[in-house]
């Protein structure tokens, strides 16, 4: 793997984190505090949406810059890992 595209991987995945952890609380948070209601639980999803749009822009961005599709790859990777987190916690799984 070259540097550019192990570099641009490395800044799609810190972006797409940093998205999810600016419009979420944590999953134990979200168990605890938005499971047990239909608008808590519908608030939670929108903003993993909003994460998870912000995330595949911004990898589909750096593949785009870069020519390569591992960015955008490794962003649907991490938002499927954080949508099934947050799933689970709102289906109080955790």
């Amino acid at each position: 793997m070259a540097v550019g595209t192990a570099a641009g991987v490395g800044m799609a995945v810190i972006a797409g984190e940093h998205f999810f952890s600016t419009y979420l609380s944590s999953p134990v948070t979200t168990e605890r505090f938005f499971a047990d209601s239909e608008d808590g639980k519908a608030k939670t999803r929108r903003m993993c949406l909003l994460a998870m749009s912000a995330s595949l822009v911004t990898g589909l961005v750096l593949s785009m810059i870069l020519r390569e599709p591992w960015p955008l790859v490794a962003t649907l990777i991490l938002g499927i890992m954080y949508l099934s987190v947050y799933e689970k916690a709102l289906a109080r799984e955790l």
